[in-house]
């Protein structure tokens, strides 16, 4: 068997468009070469269904050779692939265009993407290896074989990951094998692949913690879903759709299956260039985190990350109990360097850590949610938080009988090479604290803040390096009630009076 399907990439052409072909008998493998010129790698992605219409492939055109397969089990298997029989019938293969990257990269030319469909063994770039999550024959393909209460780690303590991040899948350079090579490296815990519009059926043998999750990419910004379950329903919707005003009903019936299904819904870079966050009329109810920290050793990222940290204490000033988060955002080989780095995009850069009793998927989600974290750039912050003889953790209410209390808050400043300068922020207002250094490239600080019960209070940590550089976030502890004047996006921006 071969056929060759041939794609047409410009301004004019559909952001979704499929071709069906035949398969003549039941095959083995069913390989797919794709041929594409250099500009238009990163511009779409390829999904294949099978004669049922289940899809069984869907995979972006990225870095790397493009021969992709579908076969019976996971070594045999492109990654975004679903093993199992390639049954005779029609099939269909389809094209995917992200229109951003054809406007910025391919203005008005034309080019032509050739897919090679057959049965003649190729090298497989990319397979899924030993773990498979989905099964054939699933619609949705739901995870029908992850185990969501595997026990990683049975300690009770801070476990280090990445919320943020990409493979080969989508627009990363890194295999799934690498990107644990590196995640080793940075002693991470936790794992969390969030493709573009994609998502990964399967992972390399591992024992880092590997949670499903997805970056929904539109024109108008990107928000990652965290613990997904299956594909979510209207991905396809929103590629198809994306540039249009149609598009913002997909977006919003996603956030609302989120909610639905318990995934964690988390808003990505909203101020950084062309993919600051664009869509004002979001409800903030929809959305339980905030990217505050994206990829920092990219060029443009400093300034919009402190905008981001800005913009999630104008949420906590206004009521909205959301939780900062970081992201890596990593795409690059770890020899690579953005203009003007002196440090590579790498996952674990910045790290999320997480407090968790034992670490599973199941527990780490339940934390996320609960906002369990701190948020650092290779360091680590251990923080202490006691009010009335009882222990806190970020993102607790302070729970006390009496009007006014003081908490005590106490941190371990771990990694650091000089000393660091250190804010208490409560409710909005900056104060600096005493910094001591227990040993070398540690520090601790210790610091009380009287709280009212009666009214809204919040108290986050933020520790920054003797040039005013990021090195580490907590989320708040709050107490008290406040009845929110914002409900959407737009309306804390204006609040906020830059936007």
């Amino acid at each position: 068997m071969r056929e060759n399907i041939n794609f047409t990439i410009s301004r004019e052409a559909d952001n979704f468009h499929k071709e069906s072909f035949g398969v003549p008998y039941e095959l083995e493998t069913l390989y797919l070469e794709i041929k594409m010129p250099e500009e238009c790698r990163y511009m779409g992605f390829v999904i294949l269904w099978d004669e049922t219409g289940v899809i069984r492939l869907q995979k972006l055109l990225g870095y790397g050779e493009q021969k992709l397969a579908v076969g019976i089990d996971g070594e045999h298997t492109t990654i975004g692939g679903v093993p199992g029989k390639v049954s005779k019938g029609e099939w269909k293969l389809g094209i995917g265009i992200f229109t951003e990257y054809v406007q910025q990269r391919l203005g008005d030319k034309t080019e032509v993407l050739e897919v090679v469909l057959t049965d003649r063994e190729i090298p497989i770039a990319d397979p899924i290896g030993a773990q498979v999550w989905v099964e054939e024959g699933t619609p949705k393909m739901s995870f029908e074989n992850y185990n969501w209460k595997e026990k990683y780690q049975k300690e009770a303590r801070w476990y280090k990951g990445d919320l943020h991040t990409h493979t080969r899948l989508s627009d990363g350079k890194e295999t799934t094998v690498h990107a644990m090579e590196k995640a080793k490296k940075m002693e991470m815990d936790f794992y969390v692949p969030t493709e573009h519009n994609l998502i990964h059926t399967g992972w390399c043998d591992t024992d880092i913690c590997v949670l499903p999750g997805i970056e929904i990419t539109t024109d108008r910004g990107h928000f990652n879903l965290f613990g997904i379950t299956e594909m979510p329903e209207h991905v396809l919707d929103i590629v198809r759709t994306n540039g249009t005003p149609q598009m913002e009903q997909y977006v919003e019936a996603t956030m609302k299956e989120a909610k639905k299904k318990n995934w964690i819904v988390s808003l990505n870079h909203p101020f950084l260039t062309i993919w600051k966050w664009q869509y004002g009329k979001t409800s903030l109810e929809d959305f339980q985190c905030v990217e505050i920290i994206n990829d920092p050793t990219y060029q443009d990222a400093p300034p919009s990350n402190d905008e981001a940290i800005r913009f999630l204490d104008a949420l906590w000033m206004d009521g909205h109990k959301i939780w900062g988060v970081g992201g890596s955002d990593s795409h690059n080989l770890e020899e690579e360097r953005y203009e003007g780095a002196n440090l590579p995009s790498i996952p674990g850069d910045p790290a999320t850590y997480v407090f968790c009793e034992e670490l599973s998927p199941e527990n780490l989600m339940e934390q996320v949610k609960k906002g369990h974290m701190c948020v650092t750039r290779y360091c680590q912050v251990k923080p202490k938080i006691y009010a009335e003889g009882k222990e806190y953790l970020p993102g607790d209410e302070i729970k006390t009988d009496k009007e006014k209390t003081v908490l005590t808050y106490e941190a371990q400043l771990l990694g650091i090479s000089e000393e660091p300068t250190v804010f208490i922020i409560k409710n909005g207002e900056k104060q600096q604290i005493k910094v001591q250094e227990s040993s070398t490239g540690n520090y601790c600080i210790k610091a009380e803040i009287e709280m009212d019960s009666s009214i809204w209070n919040w108290v986050r940590l933020e520790v920054r390096g003797k040039q005013g550089e990021f090195l580490a976030y907590t989320n708040p502890v709050w107490s008290g009630s406040m009845r929110s004047n914002y409900s959407r996006v737009e309306e804390i921006w204006k609040a906020m009076g830059e936007h």
